[in-house]
């Protein structure tokens, strides 16, 4: 979905980069020449070199290419003989904002999870979590676990998940009809 908006130019792609770029661990000066990149390209529509970069920023040409490189070996870019593919990059950025966009859909229901817990969840943790809900287990079921027992870490929270849903396989077999 936003990948789509941000292919229509609905959604600002420089706006979405400034907003993730910690998260995607790129440095300030990552950021600049790729905004820098954008720019020149909205402008000019010709190849930006490093060293035409290197008349706008305050950075070597030598610099802007080690960080060019760094950024393809991350596979955040890709360099073409014409231009740079940021696609990667902003399908990274869209997963990022989809991530936190289904996190805030559970906020209410984590706010109250953790609330049962002894450590507070992780994004990564909580992605696990809405995975489970969305395939595996109910809300209601996760908080019954967690009222039961007290829960340090998060390795131990799924191992009392999968002895749930192992002892509710049970329940649930038909032991008639087989």
């Amino acid at each position: 979905m936003i990948f789509e908006l941000l292919e229509k130019g609905i959604v600002s792609k420089k706006k979405l980069l400034l907003e993730y770029y910690k998260k995607l661990n790129l440095t300030d000066n990552q950021a600049l020449i790729i905004l820098m990149i954008m720019y020149l390209n909205d402008q000019t529509r010709k190849m930006t070199t490093p060293n035409l970069l290197a008349n706008y920023l305050n950075l070597s040409s030598v610099e802007i290419e080690n960080e060019l490189e760094l950024l393809a070996e991350k596979d955040l870019i890709e360099i073409k003989t014409d231009f740079i593919d940021f696609s990667n990059l902003f399908k990274k950025i869209t997963l990022l904002v989809n991530d936190s966009f289904l996190i805030k859909q559970y906020n209410q229901f984590f706010i109250n999870f953790e609330k049962n817990l002894l450590f507070v969840l992780t994004k990564d943790e909580k992605l696990k979590i809405i995975k489970l809900l969305q395939t595996n287990i109910k809300e209601e079921q996760l908080l019954q676990i967690t009222n039961k027992k007290k829960i340090s870490d998060f390795n131990f929270l799924l191992k009392e998940i999968e002895k749930y849903l192992n002892s509710n396989q049970l329940i649930l077999f038909d032991w008639l009809n087989d």
